[in-house]
């Protein structure tokens, strides 16, 4: 009887433990699955991206004019604020005109009697003309009051002429400006004796909106942008439109106006390889100021399957940058990749990554490379507006 029972029993006690050792297997699985760290990962979908090149440029204010001291005389007065806007035409400098004013009712009575003397010259001729078919007086008498007459009539235009001048000299007493622009500091101070054997520099008038940028470019550079237009000249209406240019001032900080290309040298320098461009910029605010320095971005055209990153989804190991992308089993593997242009707080990748790969966005110190994680998704909405180039 007992052997029988025994019999049934320990069947029950294996498949008992069987259970057990199963149930308590599961649990430990399903315990070691919830234990993976969970970690924020973005999978690049990509995105347009502007290809860019990137130069050092100079401004330029197109026309200026310096002021300078046409005549001889000392300064009177100024009558501007340094380092403002003048309009065209506004008043600036005065010099003396005691001396200029004499000079014009000098030449002025000077040509009235030259006047007086070469009208009566002509009444002789008139008078003596009638003689001469007469024989009243001789042909020599008569040829003397013709020529009389021709040097009377030449001396009036000669005075004519000095009048003129006279009251030129007069006009380059008072100075204004000849274009709209800011006009810088007063070089030579009220007192001072200027334009005496020289055209004494007194100010200085640049037009400062438009802003031109002068700036070079190398030859490879050039050749990429000559190719892209040939390429696709027949797809582009207005040529204006197409190499769009942004600046970011010396602070670092963007211009908020877009240039264009408005002149290209005639030819490629010798000795530096490059080749002299020049871009215009609205500057209604004069912020750029001739002289300012800037870094000039070209737009050649825009990459439609561009891969830009978050800048915390980067780390820099011995100077090199790395990503770390998840694979299909969620493990992690460091990648070196090549950085482009920072557009806000985010990367352009020029190099490493590829549309579908999927980066870790955080806790770059809370794992190790081989680890496997739980992947906690996040949309890949991340864009480079056209205008963003302005910025760093």
């Amino acid at each position: 009887m007992t052997y029988k029972y025994t019999k049934l029993i320990f069947p029950a006690l294996v498949f008992l433990t069987i259970c057990l050792w199963s149930i308590t297997g599961c649990k430990s699985g399903n315990k070691k699955e919830a234990e993976l760290p969970a970690f924020k990962v973005m999978e690049l979908k990509g995105t347009r991206v502007p290809v860019y090149l990137e130069m050092v440029g100079q401004a330029i204010g197109i026309p200026t004019v310096e002021i300078r001291a046409r005549v001889a005389g000392y300064l009177k007065a100024w009558s501007f604020q340094e380092g403002t806007m003048v309009q065209k035409g506004q008043p600036l400098f005065t010099i003396e005109q005691d001396e200029y004013i004499n000079d014009v009712k000098f030449s002025e009575a000077d040509l009235e009697n030259k006047i007086a003397s070469w009208e009566k010259a002509k009444l002789d001729v008139a008078r003596l003309k009638p003689l001469l078919s007469t024989n009243a007086i001789s042909q020599n008498d008569y040829d003397k009051a013709v020529t009389t007459e021709q040097q009377d009539r030449a001396m009036v235009a000669s005075s004519r002429a000095s009048l003129e001048q006279s009251k030129l000299n007069l006009s380059y007493t008072s100075m204004t400006s000849p274009i709209a622009g800011y006009i810088g500091d007063c070089k030579v101070r009220p007192g001072n004796l200027v334009g005496k054997g020289e055209s004494t520099l007194l100010s200085t008038v640049s037009s400062m909106d438009p802003i031109y940028m002068n700036f070079q470019m190398n030859e490879n550079d050039y050749l990429k942008i000559m190719r892209y237009w040939e390429s696709h000249k027949d797809d582009i209406k207005n040529s204006k439109d197409v190499f769009k240019v942004f600046l970011n001032l010396s602070d670092n900080l963007p211009f908020n106006q877009v240039g264009k290309i408005d002149f290209i040298d005639r030819e490629i320098n010798a000795q530096t390889g490059a080749i002299a461009l020049r871009a215009v910029f609205p500057n209604p605010d004069g912020l750029i100021k001739p002289g300012n320095f800037a870094t000039v971005n070209l737009i050649l055209f825009e990459d439609a399957n561009g891969l830009v990153i978050p800048q915390g989804a980067t780390t820099q190991i011995q100077g090199k940058n790395f990503a770390f992308v998840v694979n299909k089993e969620n493990v992690v593997n460091r990648v070196p990749i090549l950085l482009g242009r920072g557009v806000g707080s985010n990367y352009i990748v020029n190099r490493g990554l590829k549309i579908g790969d999927r980066i870790m966005l955080e806790g770059f110190q809370k794992f190790q490379e081989g680890m496997k994680i739980s992947p906690m998704m996040v949309p890949d909405s991340l864009t480079v507006p056209l205008a963003s180039m302005s910025g760093n």
